[in-house]
């Protein structure tokens, strides 16, 4: 091969790997594949509200044709509220000739003892389970389980939270309680009349998160705006001494206190022990939530200002007749049936 024409070729060589360094032109916007859409996740619907169910309608209930085996699991038993609603469950089980087992954690924070019971009850078998949740969203995945095994799942007293029951695919059976949100404004409604619509107050919520703590703390506020200044608001999760050392650190923090309210009549109790010990015994105005009998000569002393009546015992009974008619046929399911409630002073 001659010189010339190795060099010809080694020219075209560096040609061609100095075209290779190049970068490549740009696409012109006809000939560049259309942007990938963005994925857009579909609106959520709501969760379809449940229809009303009257206690004519749940009176009706015949004594059950077969035998039915039905769970009732509430948030403890140390809490005098829940004595009526067993008592007028267990009654009426035994009037509609079925069986009830109750169940009840020691203390009423205890979500994971009540989860665990949930668990025990469905695996010994039972054909309803009736529960008053200790937490509305903790329970669910256990009430999801006994749904999936034909168990029928009634919510008494304390609401399933309702968005985390739909992301489970959770569907219950039925609802007897009351409407906490019309007793915490019932409790607000009490408060500005003891007041005269105005000065400073204070408001012990239950457990945060709880369906009825929430919404009873969400009438309350509804209630007293615009009329009376909510100055303070801490959570006593139910309990009478956590109760008590809170409004200990209220009345510390707020000498100008006229009244509280107190999102179940167990904190009351610590509330208006505090309240004495600091000299201002019936100076402050209490209301509480369930009237449970302790708080009756409170009432009568002037010391609590009033309390709401919710009705558990017919919370039980009803409960059980719902479960029943379900379970035979005679009910459809997806029906809620809410308990009449009361100001007692």
């Amino acid at each position: 091969m001659s010189k010339r024409l190795i060099g010809l070729l080694s020219l075209v060589g560096c040609l061609m790997l100095a075209g290779c360094g190049k970068e490549p032109q740009a696409q012109s916007d006809a000939t560049k594949p259309p942007p990938v859409p963005k994925m857009v996740e579909p609106a959520k619907t709501a969760a379809p509200a449940m229809e009303a169910i009257s206690t004519a309608d749940l009176d009706q209930v015949p004594k059950s044709p077969k035998e039915l085996k039905l769970a009732l699991v509430v948030k403890t038993r140390n809490n005098p509220f829940f004595t009526p609603m067993i008592e007028a469950a267990e009654a009426e089980a035994k009037k509609l000739g079925v069986k009830l087992d109750v169940q009840a954690p020691p203390q009423e924070s205890d979500k994971e003892r009540q989860f665990a019971l949930c668990q025990d009850v469905v695996a010994k078998g039972v054909d309803a389970l009736l529960i008053a949740p200790a937490d509305s969203k903790a329970i669910v995945p256990a009430l999801k389980a006994a749904a999936e095994k034909g168990v029928l799942v009634v919510n008494v007293d304390n609401r399933v939270d309702a968005a985390a029951a739909q992301a489970a695919g959770l569907n219950l059976g039925g609802y007897v309680g009351a409407d906490n949100e019309a007793g915490g404004k019932l409790a607000g409604e009490a408060l500005v009349a003891k007041l005269g619509g105005k000065g400073k107050i204070a408001i012990l919520e239950g457990i945060r998160g709880a369906d009825n703590a929430e919404s009873r703390k969400r009438g309350c506020e509804a209630a007293v705006k615009g009329k009376l200044e909510v100055v303070a608001t801490e959570s006593a999760e139910w309990d009478t001494k956590l109760a008590y050392d809170k409004m200990q650190s209220i009345l510390a923090k707020h000498a100008d206190l006229a009244g509280v309210f107190c999102a179940n009549d167990k904190m009351a109790l610590g509330a208006v022990k505090a309240i004495a010990e600091a000299g201002r015994k019936g100076q402050i105005a209490v209301v509480g939530y369930d009237n449970i009998a302790d708080v009756k000569p409170l009432l009568s002393s002037n010391q609590m200002a009033a309390t709401i009546e919710q009705h558990p015992d017919l919370m039980g009974k009803y409960a059980v007749r719902m479960a029943v008619g379900m379970l035979s046929g005679g009910l459809p399911k997806g029906r809620e049936n809410l308990v009449k409630l009361d100001v007692v002073k």
